[in-house]
């Protein structure tokens, strides 16, 4: 298992919504999650760490990325 860093950008009422999704995802473990912080009066950033397999986690992120409205993302943060 291997940590890795996730970062969502989108619209406040889905940061819940995402990081709950991400943890719920088979082979992913939801370690930690920062505060949101605002990135502009209707995007907010919310990063998260994750453990799992590196197949897990992308397959977690793309999926969830797929769901996500125009303007919002989820990535695997590289270090």
């Amino acid at each position: 298992m291997t940590i890795f860093r996730i970062r969502f950008e989108g619209p406040p009422a889905l940061a819940v919504q995402v990081a709950t999704a991400l943890a719920d995802a088979d082979g992913v473990e939801l370690t930690s999650s920062q505060q949101p912080s605002v990135v502009d009066a209707h995007t907010v950033a919310l990063d998260m760490s994750v453990d799992g397999t590196r197949a897990a986690v992308m397959l977690a992120v793309s999926t969830i990325g797929d769901g996500l409205p125009t303007g919002a993302s989820i990535d695997v943060v590289d270090d």
